[in-house]
């Protein structure tokens, strides 16, 4: 009876790990399913600043330095990105990665989330909108996800 218990536990084992099993093509649709939820809410708690972008600088400023190209061309907001499948090191590994197009956009988000000396109360306000919008995405991430392993995985 033992023997039949052990065999019966391999084989229910054996099952359960095949199901779990994802390949890094199908752990990318997953992933990426909750990747568009979240950056849509990120879109949603990333701060608008009141500078118009739309002729690639600032009004009223000279964004160039030293004659290199200007790095203001859009709010944060409008380069939120992710790549289902891909980290933020370019790799294709199944997961994904939301962030901020460029490494400046990627900057002044980090500075507007984590704060810095002498802010306004406007800035206070906006700090710590990746985890304000990490937070109100969690259960819709999991929804996307869930509904997209059930396809991937034919259940």
């Amino acid at each position: 009876m033992m023997a039949d218990l052990g065999e019966n536990l391999l084989k229910w084992y054996e099952q359960v790990e095949k199901t779990a099993k994802l390949t890094p093509t199908q752990k990318a649709q997953v992933t990426g399913a909750g990747a568009k939820a979240f950056s849509s809410a990120l879109e949603q708690a990333t701060p608008v600043s009141s500078e118009n972008y739309s002729g690639g600088r600032s009004v009223g400023h000279n964004n160039t330095l030293h004659g290199e190209k200007a790095h203001k061309t859009k709010h944060l907001r409008d380069s939120i990105t992710y790549k289902p499948g891909f980290t933020s090191d370019g790799l294709f590994s199944g997961d994904t990665s939301v962030g901020f197009e460029g490494k400046y956009q990627a900057m002044v988000a980090r500075f507007v989330n984590n704060g810095t000396a002498g802010m306004s109360q406007k800035e206070v306000k906006n700090m710590h909108f990746i985890e304000k919008a990490q937070n109100e995405a969690k259960n819709e991430m999991l929804r996307a996800e869930a509904e997209k392993y059930k396809e991937v995985m034919g259940l």
